[in-house]
């Protein structure tokens, strides 16, 4: 079963109201400015990527085996 069939079968057997809480949840997540979801245009994306590449000539890097090993210690996984 994919995660979408196990989300539908989950939201099925939930009482309406606890349907609707969990939809305008979900709805906040997309609304708000700063949201990791939020749609962004071109010209951020841009600015973006020439961030990352001017973080990346400064050495502001690390490997991705030490990026999890921090968010493992940071959230107890």
């Amino acid at each position: 079963m994919s995660t979408l069939e196990s989300t539908i079968s989950m939201l099925r057997v939930l009482p309406e109201a606890d349907v609707e809480v969990i939809f305008e949840m979900t709805k906040k997540l997309f609304e708000d400015k700063l949201s990791p979801f939020a749609p962004v245009g071109k010209e951020q994306i841009l600015k973006d990527l020439d961030s990352s590449a001017h973080q990346i000539e400064q050495g502001k890097v690390s490997s991705a085996s030490e990026a999890i090993q921090e968010l493992r210690k940071r959230y107890g996984l």
